[in-house]
């Protein structure tokens, strides 16, 4: 079995629904599936679009990475999401990124592994670090409460019970 770390989110077509939905299919196929809380997030990118709704989902899986990726991109058409008229960065139904698999360090034309830009940004590392904080990016050999402490990402994050609490 390997662990893997997902980033799932979304900010168009009821964004929570389609969170749920995706984690309900996660959790029928893969084993020890958890998800972290919800969180609203600023989007980046420099596109106008609302705010996203982030997670993350830590897995246990038998797959390949490249068999998951297959998996979570049929999950995405299932959302009617098509990345072939989308804009980049633009607002999507869902997204569903493999941010870690294991210890694997993999770079094809349709995978990379770890996630290219996951360093980089709040809205990947705040929920990660809420189910998996002692995981390992395996090329800095950093785990995720350090990255997440090293972040310059000053996008905001917010979890979703504080935001609907100052409401």
């Amino acid at each position: 079995m390997t662990q893997v770390l997902i980033s799932i989110g979304s900010n168009k077509h009821n964004p929570q629904l389609q969170i749920e939905t995706a984690f309900s299919s996660l959790n029928q196929r893969f084993d020890d599936v958890r998800m972290s809380s919800l969180y609203l997030t600023e989007p980046v990118g420099g596109i106008t679009q609302d705010a996203f709704i982030n997670a993350a989902i830590r897995l246990d899986t038998q797959l390949s990475a490249h068999e998951l990726l297959q998996f979570l991109m049929d999950l995405e058409r299932q959302a009617h999401r098509n990345r072939a008229q989308e804009i980049s960065n633009g607002p999507r139904s869902l997204d569903l990124d493999i941010i870690l698999f294991g210890d694997e360090i993999l770079s094809d034309s349709d995978l990379v592994i770890p996630h290219p830009r996951f360093r980089d940004r709040r809205f990947v590392l705040e929920p990660m670090q809420e189910i998996a904080p002692e995981g390992i990016d395996p090329i800095s050999q950093k785990n995720i409460s350090q990255l997440l402490d090293e972040c310059t990402d000053t996008n905001w994050v917010k979890e979703m019970e504080e935001v609907l609490l100052t409401q």
